[in-house]
């Protein structure tokens, strides 16, 4: 697994700096032409190790995705995981400030699409467009990634808020689905677990019928819908759930293209991408970064 680290330090909207850990599919350096979608999610630190995730139970969000690739179940992507900031990870996760606190999200959100997006798109081998930019989260980080994904469709055009804490301020986000005058372009992963409290399950469900109402559609089919709800069985609101089901919400947002499944039955054929510079490795990403308002402080690791 490769996995690279970058400390991104205090943003220019005011956000506290944290780590950006990108983990890159076994054959990123195989074809120098070759570019990928590329997921955020959020709560960076709980994906790949135990050795940093909370209560020491990771994801294990890069084996989860690998195995995919591998089985051809979904297209080749990268992950980039974006640490939450400790103390401040209720402010960064929340639109509104609610009992004495939160309401930062819009700005976390500007770092996100201003820097940190940015940033990445330059040091690696991304589709930097809306329809391959996707957008996850568990718990507030749910409720971010929705809420993120429904006022920025330009950014982003695939999102998962699993067992998102839409309580916050009221059901603002709630409120926030109801109040579009348009279904916005997003293709929309929502779940909750079935032994979670049962106002967050409620709160859920209103979501998805909103979301239905607003002009999404479900299918069985993962290609011809647009929204996909689940109650998952045997689920709580913890790490170890929401790893469990990390499979099922990576094949309906980044489904395997018919394309390039026939491609896969023929020769490989040539590709017509020109070839890039740009790893994140070394002196050139921090010489690079220093340029930028993102000013970003980069070291690899492997596990």
């Amino acid at each position: 697994m490769k996995l690279h680290t970058h400390r991104f330090v205090r943003s220019r909207f005011g956000v506290a700096g944290r780590m950006v850990r990108v983990w890159l599919p076994q054959d990123y350096d195989a074809d120098p032409t070759h570019r990928y979608p590329v997921l955020y999610l959020q709560d960076g630190q709980n994906l790949f190790s135990p050795d940093t995730a909370f209560a020491g139970v990771a994801w294990d969000a890069g084996a989860t995705a690998q195995k995919l690739i591998d089985g051809k179940k979904i297209e080749p992507l990268i992950l980039v995981g974006i640490d939450n900031s400790g103390l401040h990870r209720t402010d960064d996760y929340t639109p509104v400030r609610w009992r004495g606190r939160g309401g930062d999200a819009d700005h976390f959100g500007r770092m996100l699409t201003d820097e940190i997006k940015p940033w990445i798109d330059r040091h690696y081998r991304t589709r930097p467009d809306r329809t391959s930019t996707g957008i996850a989260g568990a718990s507030l980080g749910g409720l971010f990634a929705l809420h993120l994904a429904l006022s920025r469709p330009d950014v982003f055009g695939r999102a998962a808020a699993m067992s998102p804490t839409l309580w916050w301020g009221n059901g603002v986000v709630l409120r926030e689905i109801a109040s579009l005058r348009t279904r916005a372009d997003v293709r929309i992963w929502i779940d909750v677990g079935k032994r979670e409290a049962p106002p967050l399950r409620q709160q859920v469900r209103a979501a998805e019928a909103l979301l239905v109402a607003k002009g999404w559609q479900q299918h069985r089919t993962a290609g011809k819908a647009n929204l996909r709800y689940r109650e998952v069985a045997r689920a709580g609101h913890d790490e170890r759930s929401w790893g469990r089901r990390l499979d099922r919400v990576l094949k309906f947002l980044f489904p395997r293209p018919k394309r390039a499944r026939r491609a896969a039955r023929t020769t490989h054929g040539s590709r017509s991408m020109p070839p890039i510079a740009g790893t994140s490795r070394g002196s050139r990403a921090a010489s690079i970064s220093q340029r930028s308002n993102v000013r970003a402080r980069s070291g690899n690791s492997s596990a």
